[in-house]
């Protein structure tokens, strides 16, 4: 974001206004996710008569607001007076000219991307072997690294720690594999099966909206009664 935005404002006196004899502006604002909302600060002296020495004083507070059509990143705003001018108009009203800058960084929608994993049955199965697989190597280098370095039990513990922790994005659980293996039968293996995680704002309907399937369907692989958030649904998709 970043644009200059004049302002204009008629400040009245109610008295005469010969000379303005010194002027200062001086700003204050604040910021949320919607607006910038402020006020500048006029103040200054001036004479009402033309003979006379004695100098009146005046300050007004002039609000402005600025409406965010983005949202920005309220710790970036810089705002800045550009200019500001003024004139007396009709003896008794000052009108000011403020031409103000407000730059600052808009902030980035994170897109959540969606995991999904789609194949045939044989596929499915042969990743699931795969994942297997890397578990019981996870285990043997856990045994090697504490036979190798005698280590005592709380030392295995860590050498634990650290190789779950290099594994755990690749990670699947005993219970997402006894999940899927017992939702996909064998003489399915002509279907391609979509995997959905389920978010906070998933429903039923707006799944099979989205996979352009049947309630009935899901119910078939899924157990749709105890279904939470973060849970896998397996989703067929027929090929007639």
């Amino acid at each position: 974001m970043n644009c200059i935005i004049p302002f204009t404002k008629d400040i009245k006196f109610g008295t005469s206004i010969v000379e303005i004899t010194s002027i200062s502006l001086e700003h204050e604002y604040t910021v949320n996710d919607h607006e910038i909302l402020g006020n500048f600060i006029i103040s200054g002296d001036y004479k009402s008569h033309e003979v006379s020495v004695n100098k009146e004083h005046f300050e007004h507070v002039l609000p402005f607001s600025v409406n965010l059509t983005t949202r920005i990143d309220t710790d970036s705003v810089d705002f800045a007076i550009e200019d500001f001018t003024y004139e007396i108009v009709d003896n008794d009203t000052l009108k000011v000219n403020i031409e103000y800058s407000i730059n600052a960084l808009e902030k980035r929608e994170e897109v959540f991307k969606e995991p999904e994993v789609e194949g045939t049955l044989d596929e499915l199965l042969d990743n699931m072997d795969l994942e297997l697989d890397s578990r019981n190597e996870e285990e043997e280098l856990i045994e090697e690294k504490v036979s190798e370095e005698n280590l005592g039990e709380g030392d295995s513990e860590m050498i634990t720690e650290e190789v779950k922790e290099e594994n755990r994005d690749n990670e699947i659980t005993d219970t997402e594999q006894n999940t899927v293996l017992e939702s996909i039968s064998k003489e399915d293996s002509f279907v391609t099966y979509h995997i959905h995680v389920m978010k906070e704002t998933d429903t039923i309907e707006a799944i099979c909206t989205k996979y352009n399937t049947t309630s009935s369907l899901l119910e078939e692989y899924n157990d749709l009664s105890t279904i939470t958030v973060g849970e896998k649904l397996i989703i067929p998709d027929v090929n007639e």
